[in-house]
């Protein structure tokens, strides 16, 4: 069932700005945090990323996807194609942010790594600002995520395109949950993005100056599902492709991940999942998008982890 509601939309502008607007923060703080609370998924405003390199990158993304097979397969450590059934449904590019990572990127369009390399630098930036909120929201110190996070060695910056509906079938991808932190997102004008609440799809509707947000299962985790990692899915249009950038905040695979004690035993919670090291469930979850299991119920998610309370 789809439903209609508007997804909280927050103005981040006051936390670009060193002093001042106190109001402006505080009302972002609250809203962010019910948002968090209640979806795991909302937009923002004001994030200071120039429209116009989003425009840019955008058609940079449709040039290269717009190629033939044998010219994406130049770049085969960064470029992927869906093996579910259906084949063909989406496709995608990855740049990763990691200093020790060498990433090939096509000759055509031209200028390709000097774009995504720009690109990424604004989502790193925004990425330190929604860290800050995002610590203050859940109860933790401003620096909190920051310091634990502590590098970008798996932030990625992926470029995605969806082929158009068949007649039989509109899946772009099924109903998951992001591993990371956090996850932003710039759709082109053809939609498609939504969010699981309450037994309910609500569709996202695009926006040329606004970046959706969704928490991924990490900060669920350390939360103790305080905040909640948003469901959601792509449905392919018919008779049109769909783009879309997207920038995941992960952790390093080497960082130990579980309920933190301030949401645990200083409260008198128990915790509600056992540690794990994040490398390996992203391991997992790789392999669900590279050899998917033949039932939707086998695949790996977060609850892979949880502690029955029985």
């Amino acid at each position: 069932m789809i439903a209609s509601f508007d997804i909280p939309t927050i103005d981040v502008s006051p936390f670009y700005r060193s002093e001042g607007n106190e109001e402006g923060k505080k009302k972002a703080f609250e809203q962010m945090k019910e948002a968090c609370i209640n979806y795991g998924f909302f937009q923002i405003a004001n994030h200071e990323i120039p429209l116009e390199l989003l425009s840019r990158t955008m058609d940079m993304y449709k040039t290269f996807f717009a190629s033939s097979d044998e010219e994406k397969l130049l770049v085969p450590n960064n470029y992927f194609k869906s093996t579910q059934n259906p084949a063909e449904t989406y496709e995608h590019f990855v740049f990763r942010l990691s200093s020790s990572v060498v990433n090939v990127c096509p000759k055509n369009p031209p200028h390709f790594k000097e774009l995504l390399e720009e690109m990424a630098s604004h989502f790193k930036k925004l990425g330190v600002v929604l860290e800050g909120i995002i610590s203050e929201c859940v109860g933790l110190p401003p620096n909190f995520l920051t310091n634990y996070k502590n590098d970008e060695s798996r932030d990625t910056l992926i470029g995605l395109h969806y082929f158009p509906a068949t007649e039989n079938d509109n899946t772009g991808k099924t109903a998951h949950e992001d591993p990371g932190c956090f996850t932003v997102v710039y759709q082109d004008e053809i939609g498609g993005l939504e969010v699981h609440k309450d037994d309910q799809w609500i569709p996202i509707a695009p926006s040329k100056d606004k970046l959706v947000v969704n928490i991924g299962d990490v900060i669920q985790v350390l939360s103790n599902n305080r905040f909640k990692s948003a469901t959601h899915r792509v449905v392919r249009p018919r008779e049109a492709n769909r783009y879309s950038c997207t920038f995941f905040y992960n952790v390093q695979g080497d960082k130990w991940v579980e309920p933190l004690p301030q949401f645990t035993e200083e409260i008198g919670e128990s915790p509600k999942y056992r540690g794990f090291l994040f490398g390996e469930y992203m391991q997992l979850r790789i392999k669900n998008m590279t050899h998917p299991p033949a039932r939707p119920q086998d695949l790996i998610h977060i609850t892979h982890y949880s502690i029955s309370m029985s």
